[in-house]
C-alpha cells in the first residue's frame, strides 16, 4: 500500500474513532441528562400549608437549580464544545436576588457564581449574564425590571447599578453608595430604589443614574434603619424595607414618606431572627424570609402574623438560609434557597 493511502486511511481510522467516542459521549449524556430531570421531580405527595384539615393557603410548586429543570436541554454543539473544552458550570451556586420579567422570565442573581441566571420557562430557554461592557460582574446581589424588561442589577463590589436590556446586551452602569443590596423599581415614575447598607439608607435614582433623593438615616426610630436589606415596591409604588439589623419591616408610601412598621427581635412566632427577602402578594400580604429561622413567614398589613411554611432542610419545601423573595403579578411566590443552591416556587391560594 502506498504510503499516502496508508496516512490517509489511518486519518479516517482516527475521525472514525472520534466520532464514534462523541456519540458515546452524547448518548451518555442524555441518560445522565433523563436521570436529573427524574430526581428533580416532584414530591409524591402535595405539599400545602397550613396542614389539613385547615384550607391550603400555600402550596410548593417546583425547583429550579440548573437549566434542565426548565426543560433547556444543551444543544448538539454546546455537547461538543463541552467534551473538547471541558463542562461549563450552570448549576446555582448561592442564588440571592430574583424577579420575573413581563414575559415569564425568572432572573436570578447568584452572588458565589457572579452570574445573572436567565431562566424562560415558557420558551424552556436558559441564558446567562456575566459581563458588564468589558468587565465581569463581582457579587451581584438584588435584580429589577422596568416597564421594557431592562434588567437592573446591583453589585455590592463594584458599588454600582449595572443594566442591561431584556436580550442581556449591558447598557450602562452608575455609582450606587458605599453598599448597594437590594433593588427595586417604580416602572410608574421611571426611578429606581436602592439600598446602601452600610449608609443605612434608600437612595431613588433615575434610570440614567442621577440621584433624586434618600430615604432614611442610621438609627432605630420610625423612619431610620440599622443595615437594611431588601427593598420591594407593590403595584401601588409603596415601598416595603427588611430593616434587617432593626428586625423589622417598614413600609412607605409612594412620596417615600414612612406609613407603619411591624416587627421585633425574638425567636417566637412572629418574630424576626434576620430578615432578609421581602415581598407582597395581590391581596396586601406580606412575605418576609427569614435566613436565621429558614422559613417564610405571612403578615397583614397591619404586621399580624397569618402563617409561615417552610423550616430548615433540604428535601423540597424545606430551606437553608432563605434570602431573596419575590412575588408575581400571578401570586406565585419565589424564594431563593441558598444553601440549598435552587430556587423554590410556591403558590398562594387566596383567603377562600
Amino acid at each position: 500500500m502506498p504510503y499516502a493511502n496508508r496516512i490517509n486511511l489511518s486519518r479516517t481510522r482516527t475521525l472514525f474513532g472520534a466520532m464514534l467516542l462523541l456519540l458515546v459521549f452524547l448518548s451518555a449524556c442524555a441518560g445522565t441528562e433523563s436521570e436529573v430531570r427524574e430526581t428533580a421531580s416532584t414530591p409524591q405527595k402535595p405539599l400545602i400549608w397550613p396542614s389539613p384539615p385547615e384550607p391550603a393557603r400555600i402550596s410548593w410548586f417546583k425547583a429550579i437549580s440548573k437549566p434542565e429543570d426548565i426543560g433547556a436541554n444543551k444543544g448538539f454543539f454546546r455537547k461538543v464544545a463541552e467534551f473538547l473544552l471541558g463542562p461549563r458550570a450552570d448549576q446555582m451556586v448561592k442564588p440571592y436576588g430574583i424577579t420575573v420579567d413581563s414575559t415569564g422570565r425568572v432572573i436570578v442573581a447568584d452572588t458565589a457564581l457572579k452570574r445573572l441566571h436567565v431562566y424562560d420557562v415558557i420558551k424552556n430557554k436558559y441564558s446567562f449574564i456575566e459581563e458588564a461592557g468589558d468587565e465581569f460582574l463581582e457579587s451581584p446581589i438584588s435584580v429589577a425590571v422596568d416597564a421594557e424588561d431592562n434588567i437592573y442589577a446591583t453589585d455590592s463590589l463594584k458599588n454600582k447599578v449595572l443594566v442591561f436590556n431584556s436580550k442581556g446586551k449591558y447598557l450602562h452602569g452608575f455609582p450606587a453608595g458605599k453598599r448597594p443590596t437590594g433593588i427595586a423599581v417604580n416602572k410608574a415614575d421611571k426611578t429606581v430604589f436602592v439600598t446602601d447598607t452600610a449608609r443605612h439608607e434608600i437612595a431613588v435614582y433615575d434610570f440614567k443614574g442621577r440621584l433624586r433623593k434618600t430615604i432614611g438615616r442610621w438609627g432605630n426610630k420610625a423612619g431610620e434603619f440599622n443595615y437594611p436589606v431588601d427593598i420591594f415596591i407593590n403595584k401601588h409604588g409603596e415601598l416595603y424595607v427588611a430593616d434587617t439589623m432593626n428586625y423589622r419591616i417598614q413600609i412607605f408610601g409612594v412620596d417615600g414618606q414612612f406609613v407603619s412598621m411591624f416587627g421585633r427581635h425574638g425567636d417566637g412566632t412572629g418574630d424576626f431572627g434576620r430578615p432578609k427577602g421581602v415581598s407582597v402578594d395581590n391581596e396586601g400580604n406580606i412575605y418576609v424570609a427569614d435566613a436565621l429561622f429558614d422559613t417564610v413567614q405571612i403578615f397583614d398589613r397591619s404586621g399580624n402574623f397569618l402563617l409561615n411554611f417552610g423550616r430548615l432542610g433540604r428535601e423540597y419545601g424545606s430551606f437553608w438560609l432563605p434570602s431573596g423573595v419575590f412575588i408575581d403579578s400571578a401570586d406565585k411566590i419565589y424564594v431563593s434557597d441558598s444553601y440549598n443552591r435552587r430556587i423554590q416556587v410556591f403558590e398562594y391560594h387566596g383567603q377562600s
